[in-house]
Protein backbone atom coordinates (compact mmCIF):
# COMPACT_ATOMS: atom_id res chain seq x y z
CA UNK A 1 0.00 0.00 0.00
CA UNK A 2 2.81 2.42 0.87
CA UNK A 3 4.57 1.70 -2.44
CA UNK A 4 1.33 2.48 -4.30
CA UNK A 5 0.97 5.73 -2.34
CA UNK A 6 4.59 6.69 -3.02
CA UNK A 7 4.11 6.02 -6.72
CA UNK A 8 0.95 8.13 -6.76
CA UNK A 9 2.62 11.18 -5.29
CA UNK A 10 5.89 10.78 -7.19
CA UNK A 11 3.82 10.81 -10.38
CA UNK A 12 1.58 13.71 -9.38
CA UNK A 13 3.77 16.17 -7.45
CA UNK A 14 6.31 18.18 -9.43
CA UNK A 15 9.85 17.48 -8.18
CA UNK A 16 8.56 15.02 -5.58
CA UNK A 17 12.05 13.64 -4.88
CA UNK A 18 13.29 17.08 -3.85
CA UNK A 19 10.22 17.58 -1.65
CA UNK A 20 10.88 14.20 -0.01
CA UNK A 21 14.54 15.13 0.62
CA UNK A 22 13.51 18.40 2.25
CA UNK A 23 10.92 16.58 4.35
CA UNK A 24 13.49 14.07 5.63
CA UNK A 25 15.91 16.89 6.43
CA UNK A 26 13.23 18.64 8.48
CA UNK A 27 12.55 15.38 10.34
CA UNK A 28 16.17 15.40 11.47
CA UNK A 29 15.64 18.83 13.08
CA UNK A 30 12.42 17.61 14.67
CA UNK A 31 14.11 14.54 16.14
CA UNK A 32 17.34 16.20 17.30
CA UNK A 33 16.21 19.71 18.21
CA UNK A 34 12.41 19.49 18.48
CA UNK A 35 11.97 22.15 15.80
CA UNK A 36 8.52 21.76 14.25
CA UNK A 37 7.67 22.51 10.65
CA UNK A 38 4.46 22.63 8.62
CA UNK A 39 3.10 21.37 5.34
CA UNK A 40 0.19 23.15 3.67
CA UNK A 41 -2.02 21.59 1.01
CA UNK A 42 -3.73 24.40 -0.92
CA UNK A 43 -6.64 23.82 -3.26
CA UNK A 44 -6.78 25.71 -6.56
CA UNK A 45 -9.99 26.42 -8.44
CA UNK A 46 -9.91 25.93 -12.19
CA UNK A 47 -12.60 28.61 -12.38
CA UNK A 48 -10.40 31.24 -10.73
CA UNK A 49 -9.61 34.46 -12.60
CA UNK A 50 -5.93 33.90 -11.87
CA UNK A 51 -4.07 31.17 -13.75
CA UNK A 52 -2.48 28.26 -11.93
CA UNK A 53 1.02 29.57 -12.72
CA UNK A 54 0.12 33.06 -11.47
CA UNK A 55 -1.43 31.52 -8.36
CA UNK A 56 1.85 29.75 -7.57
CA UNK A 57 3.77 32.98 -8.06
CA UNK A 58 1.49 34.75 -5.57
CA UNK A 59 2.21 32.00 -3.06
CA UNK A 60 5.96 32.11 -3.66
CA UNK A 61 6.04 35.89 -3.25
CA UNK A 62 5.08 35.49 0.42
CA UNK A 63 7.47 32.65 1.29
CA UNK A 64 10.76 32.94 3.12
CA UNK A 65 13.97 31.66 1.53
CA UNK A 66 13.69 28.53 3.71
CA UNK A 67 10.15 27.72 2.45
CA UNK A 68 9.23 25.92 -0.76
CA UNK A 69 6.20 25.58 -3.03
CA UNK A 70 5.54 22.50 -5.16
CA UNK A 71 3.14 22.34 -8.08
CA UNK A 72 0.73 19.46 -8.63
CA UNK A 73 0.55 18.00 -12.13
CA UNK A 74 -3.23 18.03 -11.98
CA UNK A 75 -3.08 21.81 -11.39
CA UNK A 76 -5.65 21.37 -8.65
CA UNK A 77 -3.30 21.78 -5.66
CA UNK A 78 -0.12 23.44 -4.44
CA UNK A 79 1.97 22.02 -1.60
CA UNK A 80 3.99 24.26 0.70
CA UNK A 81 6.78 23.09 3.00
CA UNK A 82 7.42 25.71 5.70
CA UNK A 83 10.57 25.25 7.79
CA UNK A 84 10.55 26.20 11.48
CA UNK A 85 6.82 26.96 11.37
CA UNK A 86 4.04 25.98 13.72
CA UNK A 87 0.33 26.44 13.08
CA UNK A 88 0.18 30.09 14.18
CA UNK A 89 3.05 31.13 11.90
CA UNK A 90 1.48 29.18 9.06
CA UNK A 91 -1.90 30.84 9.55
CA UNK A 92 -0.23 34.24 9.51
CA UNK A 93 1.40 33.38 6.18
CA UNK A 94 -1.92 32.22 4.73
CA UNK A 95 -3.48 35.49 5.88
CA UNK A 96 -0.88 37.43 3.89
CA UNK A 97 -1.49 35.23 0.86
CA UNK A 98 -5.25 35.77 1.15
CA UNK A 99 -4.68 39.53 1.08
CA UNK A 100 -2.65 39.14 -2.13
CA UNK A 101 -5.48 37.11 -3.69
CA UNK A 102 -8.17 39.73 -3.00
CA UNK A 103 -7.92 41.35 -6.48
CA UNK A 104 -8.75 37.94 -7.99
CA UNK A 105 -11.75 37.40 -5.69
CA UNK A 106 -10.52 33.87 -4.97
CA UNK A 107 -11.02 32.16 -1.59
CA UNK A 108 -7.96 30.47 -0.09
CA UNK A 109 -8.81 26.88 0.81
CA UNK A 110 -6.12 24.87 2.56
CA UNK A 111 -5.19 22.14 5.02
CA UNK A 112 -2.36 22.64 7.52
CA UNK A 113 -0.31 19.85 9.11
CA UNK A 114 2.22 20.76 11.79
CA UNK A 115 4.88 18.03 12.01
CA UNK A 116 6.11 17.48 15.57
CA UNK A 117 7.71 14.03 15.28
CA UNK A 118 9.60 11.84 12.83
CA UNK A 119 7.12 8.97 12.90
CA UNK A 120 5.28 9.61 9.63
CA UNK A 121 6.47 9.23 6.05
CA UNK A 122 5.78 12.07 3.63
CA UNK A 123 3.44 9.87 1.59
CA UNK A 124 1.24 9.26 4.64
CA UNK A 125 1.09 12.97 5.45
CA UNK A 126 0.25 14.00 1.89
CA UNK A 127 -2.35 11.26 1.54
CA UNK A 128 -4.30 12.39 4.62
CA UNK A 129 -3.99 16.06 3.62
CA UNK A 130 -5.17 15.49 0.06
CA UNK A 131 -8.20 13.49 1.20
CA UNK A 132 -9.10 16.33 3.57
CA UNK A 133 -8.62 19.23 1.14
CA UNK A 134 -10.61 17.52 -1.61
CA UNK A 135 -13.70 17.62 0.64
CA UNK A 136 -13.49 21.41 1.01
CA UNK A 137 -15.56 23.72 -1.18
CA UNK A 138 -14.76 27.21 -2.47
CA UNK A 139 -17.67 28.95 -0.73
CA UNK A 140 -15.25 30.94 1.45
CA UNK A 141 -11.64 30.98 2.63
CA UNK A 142 -10.93 28.26 5.16
CA UNK A 143 -7.96 26.47 6.69
CA UNK A 144 -8.38 23.08 8.31
CA UNK A 145 -5.71 22.19 10.88
CA UNK A 146 -4.86 18.51 11.26
CA UNK A 147 -3.66 17.21 14.62
CA UNK A 148 -2.55 13.82 13.28
CA UNK A 149 1.17 14.54 13.47
CA UNK A 150 1.55 16.33 16.82
CA UNK A 151 2.29 13.27 18.94
CA UNK A 152 5.42 13.78 21.05
CA UNK A 153 8.21 11.37 20.22
CA UNK A 154 10.27 9.62 22.87
CA UNK A 155 13.98 10.39 22.76
CA UNK A 156 16.59 7.82 23.72
CA UNK A 157 19.24 8.99 26.18
CA UNK A 158 22.09 6.62 26.96
CA UNK A 159 23.53 6.29 30.46
CA UNK A 160 26.92 4.74 31.20
CA UNK A 161 27.91 3.92 34.77
CA UNK A 162 31.67 3.28 34.94
CA UNK A 163 32.78 1.98 38.32
CA UNK A 164 34.50 -1.19 39.48
CA UNK A 165 32.38 -1.36 42.65
CA UNK A 166 29.28 -3.48 42.00
CA UNK A 167 27.29 -1.88 44.82
CA UNK A 168 27.94 1.60 43.35
CA UNK A 169 26.91 0.35 39.92
CA UNK A 170 23.67 -1.02 41.36
CA UNK A 171 22.86 2.18 43.28
CA UNK A 172 23.22 4.43 40.25
CA UNK A 173 21.54 1.97 37.90
CA UNK A 174 18.48 1.82 40.17
CA UNK A 175 18.50 5.60 40.52
CA UNK A 176 18.36 6.15 36.76
CA UNK A 177 15.78 3.38 36.29
CA UNK A 178 13.50 5.21 38.74
CA UNK A 179 13.86 8.65 37.16
CA UNK A 180 10.62 9.61 35.43
CA UNK A 181 11.07 12.02 32.54
CA UNK A 182 8.52 12.95 29.92
CA UNK A 183 9.38 11.77 26.41
CA UNK A 184 12.82 10.49 27.46
CA UNK A 185 13.72 6.80 27.34
CA UNK A 186 16.87 5.92 29.29
CA UNK A 187 19.08 3.05 28.14
CA UNK A 188 21.51 2.13 30.93
CA UNK A 189 24.70 0.09 30.76
CA UNK A 190 27.34 -0.64 33.43
CA UNK A 191 31.10 -0.93 32.92
CA UNK A 192 33.79 -2.09 35.35
CA UNK A 193 36.50 0.24 34.04
CA UNK A 194 37.30 2.86 31.41
CA UNK A 195 38.97 0.37 29.09
CA UNK A 196 35.81 -1.73 28.81
CA UNK A 197 33.80 1.40 28.07
CA UNK A 198 36.15 2.70 25.35
CA UNK A 199 36.45 -0.71 23.70
CA UNK A 200 32.66 -0.96 23.42
CA UNK A 201 30.64 0.66 20.63
CA UNK A 202 28.01 1.75 23.16
CA UNK A 203 29.05 5.42 23.19
CA UNK A 204 29.42 5.84 19.42
CA UNK A 205 25.80 6.56 18.49
CA UNK A 206 24.40 10.08 18.08
CA UNK A 207 22.22 9.85 21.22
CA UNK A 208 22.65 12.22 24.15
CA UNK A 209 24.74 10.38 26.71
CA UNK A 210 25.20 10.69 30.48
CA UNK A 211 28.53 9.26 31.67
CA UNK A 212 28.86 8.69 35.43
CA UNK A 213 32.37 7.56 36.29
CA UNK A 214 34.80 7.05 39.10
CA UNK A 215 38.14 8.81 38.71
CA UNK A 216 39.98 5.75 40.09
CA UNK A 217 39.53 2.68 37.88
CA UNK A 218 41.58 -0.53 37.35
CA UNK A 219 42.73 0.18 33.80
CA UNK A 220 41.85 3.45 32.06
CA UNK A 221 40.92 5.85 34.85
CA UNK A 222 38.22 8.49 34.83
CA UNK A 223 40.50 11.27 33.63
CA UNK A 224 41.63 9.18 30.65
CA UNK A 225 37.99 8.54 29.74
CA UNK A 226 37.28 12.27 30.10
CA UNK A 227 40.14 13.21 27.75
CA UNK A 228 39.06 10.56 25.26
CA UNK A 229 35.40 11.65 25.11
CA UNK A 230 36.19 15.36 24.93
CA UNK A 231 38.51 14.61 22.01
CA UNK A 232 35.70 13.15 19.90
CA UNK A 233 34.08 15.26 17.13
CA UNK A 234 30.62 15.06 18.74
CA UNK A 235 31.84 15.48 22.33
CA UNK A 236 29.05 17.94 23.19
CA UNK A 237 26.53 15.07 23.39
CA UNK A 238 28.16 13.79 26.60
CA UNK A 239 27.27 14.93 30.09
CA UNK A 240 30.26 13.73 32.13
CA UNK A 241 29.78 13.37 35.88
CA UNK A 242 32.64 12.43 38.24
CA UNK A 243 32.02 10.44 41.42
CA UNK A 244 35.16 10.67 43.56
CA UNK A 245 36.52 10.16 47.07
CA UNK A 246 39.07 12.92 46.44
CA UNK A 247 37.95 16.20 47.93
CA UNK A 248 40.94 18.28 46.88
CA UNK A 249 40.39 21.49 44.95
CA UNK A 250 43.14 20.47 42.53
CA UNK A 251 41.27 17.32 41.48
CA UNK A 252 38.02 19.20 41.03
CA UNK A 253 39.65 22.07 39.13
CA UNK A 254 41.49 19.64 36.87
CA UNK A 255 38.24 17.80 36.11
CA UNK A 256 36.29 20.96 35.24
CA UNK A 257 39.14 22.49 33.25
CA UNK A 258 39.25 19.36 31.11
CA UNK A 259 35.55 19.17 30.40
CA UNK A 260 33.73 17.55 33.32
CA UNK A 261 30.18 18.79 33.80
CA UNK A 262 29.79 17.84 37.48
CA UNK A 263 31.94 16.53 40.33
CA UNK A 264 30.46 14.78 43.38
CA UNK A 265 32.60 13.93 46.40
CA UNK A 266 31.59 10.83 48.34
CA UNK A 267 29.59 10.66 50.50
CA UNK A 268 26.97 12.94 48.95
CA UNK A 269 23.22 13.33 48.89
CA UNK A 270 21.78 11.04 46.19
CA UNK A 271 18.61 13.13 46.05
CA UNK A 272 20.63 16.16 44.93
CA UNK A 273 22.29 14.01 42.27
CA UNK A 274 18.89 12.76 41.09
CA UNK A 275 17.45 16.27 40.87
CA UNK A 276 20.41 17.46 38.81
CA UNK A 277 19.97 14.54 36.39
CA UNK A 278 16.24 15.26 36.11
CA UNK A 279 16.97 18.91 35.37
CA UNK A 280 19.40 17.92 32.64
CA UNK A 281 16.96 15.46 31.08
CA UNK A 282 14.10 17.98 31.11
CA UNK A 283 16.04 20.59 29.14
CA UNK A 284 15.36 21.00 25.42
CA UNK A 285 18.01 19.28 23.35
CA UNK A 286 20.62 21.48 21.72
Amino acid sequence: MLNQTTSRFSNSVENFQFLNQLYKLQLVYVKKKRIHFSIVYIKYSQEASVSYEEFIQVLKSQLRSSDFAFAHKSENFVILLLAISKVNETKALLGRIQTKLQPFNMPLVSVIAEIANSLHALEEVLGIMEETVMRLEFHHSQSIVLSNFLEKESVIVKVSIIDNDLITQSIFSNLFHNIETEHRELEIRKFNDGQDFIESDWYQSSHSHIVVLNDILPRKNGFEVLHYLRGLPNEQKYLIVFISTRNSEDSQLYSFENGADAYFVRPFNLKIFEIQMKNYLSRPRK
